[in-house]
């Protein structure tokens, strides 16, 4: 930066927010009388002209980089769903009996179909012929229920282990956190799962369960997830209910937290180190502060946030995982009801259970960006990994 504040050299310049050139900490500034820099010309804190062309300057710039988000993520979404409704209606037409579905052509065919989308009509099961609209709502909560507890665990073991590597990166620690992070990402998920319960079986473990809890309970399904629903439960043994549940839930979810945990880890120690590599950190512990003062004001501050475009990623990443999960431990959700309509060949099923899918990847991903813009609305881009 040269002495007016306007950065050196050509490029793209990403600003860390909380930095001293982020544009709403200037705002704040400028507020507080704090001398600012525009279009060359240093503001003094009595001009008052100067500070009004400064706010206007950055509302104009805040509504123009909203419109232009709002715009993208609409063609996004629109782009997503129709290749997904695509990719869904052409496995629909594997099935011999659903041919007549492309008369008098493919795209008349193809309209009809995302007509009955858009109305909630999923079609029927050739195997029993249950309404597939149904099926889903019986068998999604399940697997979100063990997507979110995994990720939850994953955040709250790997934000802690990815500090920790980041603060001694020279030494055993830090080497052993990257290491572990790099070797844990390769781990095959198909194997862990039943090894985990043979020995948790021969060692009488609790959590040595299949399914979601023991059919012997009944458990009203409220929300459709147990783990909310037990709590609901009017019986003089809820206390052995609430525990059967979590025992049943114990071992998926361990299971699918080692990817998303290795990840995290690896995102945060390598942002961490970059950050306490940055001169203002530098200055900060030249100047006497301790590494929880400098954690707290800025390596958390530019760390934590960059998870947000990561998520979408993440949660793909243990849903995938499910499907191997589910099968392996018994597990009620849609990844082992998909497993099974793929071996019965009931494409009806499968395209509902893509479309399915693809919808909640598409919520995780219009809620993560949305989160993304709260946070910092002129430069999204600066919380992505370096």
């Amino acid at each position: 930066m040269n002495g007016r504040g306007e950065a050196l050299g050509g490029g793209h310049h990403h600003l860390v927010p909380g930095a001293p050139d982020d544009p709403l900490r200037r705002v704040a500034q400028v507020r507080a009388g704090i001398p600012q820099p525009l279009g060359g010309v240093l503001l003094a804190p009595d001009d008052p002209l100067r500070h009004l062309e400064f706010l206007d300057t950055i509302t104009t710039k805040r509504t123009q980089v909203m419109f232009n988000s709002l715009i993208r993520q609409c063609v996004f979404l629109v782009l997503t769903f129709l290749i997904l409704t695509l990719i869904s209606y052409l496995i629909l037409m594997q099935d011999p009996l659903n041919a007549e579905l492309m008369t008098p052509h493919f795209y008349s065919g193809y309209f009809h179909y995302l007509v009955r989308l858009i109305q909630g009509d999923l079609g029927i099961s050739y195997n029993g012929g249950e309404a597939l609209k149904s099926t889903i709502f019986t068998v999604l909560p399940p697997t979100l229920e063990l997507c979110f507890c995994a990720i939850l665990l994953a955040t709250l073991f790997g934000i802690p282990l990815g500090l920790i590597g980041a603060i001694y990166p020279a030494n055993f620690i830090g080497k052993t956190i990257r290491t572990l992070s790099a070797v844990g990402l390769s781990l095959p998920v198909f194997w862990i799962a039943p090894i985990l319960l043979y020995f948790s079986a021969i060692n009488a473990w609790e959590i040595s369960a299949i399914g979601q809890y023991n059919l012997l309970y009944e458990i009203k399904p409220i929300s459709g997830f147990p783990i909310i629903d037990v709590w609901f439960v009017e019986a003089p043994y809820r206390i052995k209910i609430i525990q059967n549940v979590l025992q049943h839930l114990a071992l998926p979810t361990l299971v699918l937290t080692i990817l998303p945990t290795m990840e995290i880890v690896r995102l945060v120690q390598q942002r961490a180190e970059f950050i306490f590599q940055q001169n203002y950190v530098k200055v900060a512990s030249t100047r006497g502060w301790s590494k929880f003062s400098v954690l707290r004001k800025y390596v958390l501050r530019n760390t934590l946030p960059l998870l947000i475009p990561h998520t979408t990623r993440l949660f793909t990443l243990v849903i995938t995982q499910c499907m191997l999960v589910e099968n392996t431990l018994g597990w009620p959700g849609i990844g082992r009801w998909l497993i099974d309509a793929v071996t019965q060949q009931d494409y009806n099923s499968i395209s509902a259970g893509i479309i399915t899918i693809g919808l909640c990847i598409i919520i995780i991903k219009v809620a993560s960006e949305s989160l993304i813009f709260i946070l910092d609305p002129l430069n999204k881009k600066g919380w992505h990994a370096r």
